[in-house]
């Protein structure tokens, strides 16, 4: 159960991503690239391999071929495989859990992870 507390806090939240612009109008995965692209209602794109999300990694470009923007922009959702990351996530350099985030940093030594 939420507490009103919860339910105020996320509220707020809310408002300030919609506010700022930061949140996702459109996303596609390029399989001939193999790149993810997420376009923001601040007028940018954010552009990413999809070896770097824990999501898409192991995905076929099949299943990454549908791709939807839902939960007011601040989730791209791959529906053939029931999952997605968050945008604020994506913005925050972080894709994957902490052992995701862990093991790509061993894996790409030269590259700074989020905080």
């Amino acid at each position: 159960m939420v507490t009103q507390e919860e339910h105020d806090l996320a509220a707020e939240r809310g408002r300030k991503i919609k506010e700022s612009g930061l949140y996702a109008v459109a996303a596609r995965f390029d399989a001939a690239t193999g790149l993810m692209h997420v376009t923001l209602k601040k007028g940018f794109t954010v552009s990413f391999p999809k070896e770097r999300s824990q999501v898409m990694a192991n995905a076929t470009n099949e299943d990454l071929s549908e791709v939807e923007v839902s939960g007011a922009g601040w989730y791209v959702i791959f529906p053939k495989l029931d999952d997605g990351f968050t945008v604020e996530g994506m913005l925050a350099g972080r894709f994957g859990n902490d052992h995701w985030e862990r093991e790509w940093a061993e894996k790409h030594p030269g590259h700074v992870l989020a905080a």
